[in-house]
């Protein structure tokens, strides 16, 4: 297996399988670059380093996608220590930072180690930025200490990767039966796992932690609802081609989604489009800010909305 480590840093590959797994389905570099805040040559660099870190991968349409639980834990870590930890655990796994670990061992030094993995690997950057990009992880991930005066020493603390996977795993688990209870025994067994029931429990894991971006939380739970609304045209097929956004995409719907329920989505329309589009031109160009509480209660009403729409599909009027 052949690998090259560009340089990017940890924030910017968190970044960029945030988005792709706020949007798994066609997620683009474009979307990519738009949702992580970052430049399309940082998003390059941060997808090449996903994928050799095994969190992410290349669709061959040219789109990215994620199958990786660890990703998963990642992104919807409760606090920066369960988010380090779980970091730690992916790069321990990479192969050419365990042979830089024993490298450095040998050496004693970063740069010559660098140069060294550079040389076994056939690695076609260059050494410092293979020093630069490993470093920048393993300070994030807690695997590297900063000594000060531009020196590092390996962690040598005790971590039960075991003990943090099984709490992780919990905080997940809980975060996906919130879920499901709010959906319903119906409404679960007909979303899309991938595309609709993933997000939007990534949207109830992130309001555990508010230090998150509240706009990630509204982008998590409004991409949901739009891969729900291509799940019921498709049911129906009914083509979406050309319709853009939860607005269009639901007026193509209203032969199958009652005239009350689309009223309802138009609270996800408005609440999302604050969170996505920068300024307000009918605001005089000042940019919404999402508060706590929309926050917190919008991926239980998208989910709630999603729960009825399911109900409506089946006979029941409920809202």
């Amino acid at each position: 297996m052949s690998y090259n480590i560009v340089f990017s840093t940890a924030e910017d590959i968190v970044g960029v399988v945030d988005a792709i797994l706020a949007k798994p389905k066609n997620c683009s570099k474009d979307y990519i670059c738009e949702f992580a805040d970052i430049s399309v040559m940082q998003a390059e660099n941060a997808l090449l380093m996903a994928q050799e870190l095994n969190l992410i991968s290349l669709n061959s349409n040219g789109t990215y996608k994620s199958d990786s639980f660890l990703a998963r834990l990642i992104v919807s870590s409760r606090n920066d220590d369960h988010k380090a930890a779980i970091m730690r655990l992916v790069l321990e796994q990479y192969e050419p930072y365990a042979m830089f670990k024993k490298r450095h061992g040998f050496t004693g030094s970063m740069d010559l180690a660098s140069k060294q993995i550079k040389t076994l690997y056939s690695m076609s950057s260059s050494y410092k930025d293979i020093r630069n990009t490993i470093i920048n992880i393993g300070t994030y991930s807690r695997a590297l200490i900063n000594d000060g005066a531009n020196t590092y020493s390996f962690n040598q603390d005790e971590i039960s990767y075991i003990e943090i996977l099984e709490l992780a795993l919990k905080f997940k688990a809980n975060d996906d039966n919130a879920l499901s209870t709010q959906l319903g025994e119906l409404a679960c067994s007909y979303i899309d796992t991938k595309n609709v029931f993933e997000p939007l429990s990534e949207a109830y894991s992130k309001i555990q932690n508010m230090n998150n971006d509240k706009n990630t939380i509204i982008l998590y739970s409004g991409n949901a609802f739009e891969s729900f609304l291509q799940q019921i045209a498709d049911e129906n097929g009914i083509s979406l081609e050309g319709k853009s956004g939860i607005s269009a995409k639901s007026d193509a719907l209203k032969s199958v989604i009652s005239k009350k329920h689309r009223g309802m989505i138009q609270y996800i329309i408005q609440i999302r489009n604050a969170a996505d589009h920068g300024a307000d031109s009918n605001e005089g160009g000042r940019v919404w800010d999402i508060s706590d509480d929309s926050a917190q209660f919008y991926p239980m009403i998208v989910s709630s909305i999603i729960r009825d729409i399911v109900f409506y599909k089946n006979g029941n009027i409920i809202v």
